[in-house]
């Protein structure tokens, strides 16, 4: 049975003249001339039988229709070009990896270890998106993802590599030459929040056994280096996670303002499609994930789950 897929040609000037309202930079986006952009969109306006354009004269805004449409068609052309490149990145031997990683911890953890893999596994490319949910690997090219939480990914086979240790910390602008302070004092201050630890803060002064505060209060980050860059800032004090702000405490930018740190209710794993945990290559990366996770084992200091 004919399937109804309209022509990569006419989704791409009708995706043109949706981006910019105009055919006129719709033909200059593609190198094609105007009366050819035109004839694309009213063959595929005539394949869907739906109006995709009011034209008034010269002038053509969306129908509620081909708003609708326009969204999906750029995201489905957007998502061919990026799979697209991905593929004119495979040798014949198929010696690349496609990683998924938390974003934060792929810049600042994984990303600069992969030198070292590099020099033990001479040949193999590792190409690394930034993923910050889960996902179906049935509808992606990836190979595995690295990610924060519990190993309940469904249909995929999962390695431990480290729990996460929050320390609470600040920026020297916020809290000056003040070395340890009490939890009654942190407690002052304005606290900063990670969207997916919502109660970190609250169990934090839980085990501190200091009752009664507003742990609700402070502004809330979606991903990690967002909230680095503002405790960095002095906006506030933050729990954040030692492996992810060492060079921050190293250089000073931030001080530990607690011996008392909290043990996140999750741990990160290496997840991969069961069907691909025995490919030699993905194998060879797991094993070396697992060397390198070893190495980011938590600071002895006082703990409390």
């Amino acid at each position: 049975m004919r399937r109804r897929i309209p022509s990569l040609g006419a989704l791409m000037a009708f995706s043109a003249a949706a981006k910019h309202l105009s055919v006129t930079r719709a033909a200059s986006e593609l190198a094609l001339s105007e009366s050819a952009v035109s004839r694309q969109i009213a063959q595929l306006e005539a394949q869907l039988g739906v109006r995709l354009f009011h034209r008034i004269k010269k002038r053509i805004t969306l129908t509620r229709a081909g708003t609708a449409y326009s969204t999906r068609v750029a995201q489905t052309i957007e998502r061919i070009e990026r799979d697209t490149l991905e593929i004119m990145g495979y040798e014949a031997d198929g010696t690349v990896l496609d990683i998924a990683a938390l974003p934060t911890v792929g810049t600042e953890w994984l990303i600069p270890r992969l030198p070292d893999f590099y020099a033990r596994n001479p040949g193999i490319a590792v190409n690394v998106s930034a993923r910050n949910t889960r996902f179906f690997f049935s509808e992606t090219a990836l190979d595995g993802a690295l990610y924060f939480g519990e190993p309940d990914w469904p249909g995929t086979q999962a390695d431990y590599l480290f729990d996460e240790v929050l320390l609470p910390v600040g920026s020297p602008k916020l809290i000056g030459k003040r070395a340890e302070l009490r939890a009654s004092e942190i407690a002052e201050l304005r606290l900063l929040h990670l969207v997916s630890r919502p109660d970190a803060w609250r169990r934090w002064f839980d085990a501190a056994e200091l009752g009664g505060t507003n742990v609700i209060r402070g502004p809330r980050f979606d991903i990690q280096s967002t909230l680095i860059s503002a405790a960095n800032s002095g906006l506030g004090v933050a729990l954040l996670p030692e492996f992810l702000i060492s060079d921050q405490l190293a250089s000073g930018k931030l001080k530990v303002l607690s011996s008392l740190t909290l043990r996140s209710a999750g741990s990160y794993y290496f997840a991969c499609p069961e069907e691909k945990a025995d490919n030699p290559l993905l194998s060879a990366f797991r094993a070396w994930l697992l060397t390198q996770a070893g190495t980011s084992a938590p600071p002895a200091l006082r703990t409390s789950r």
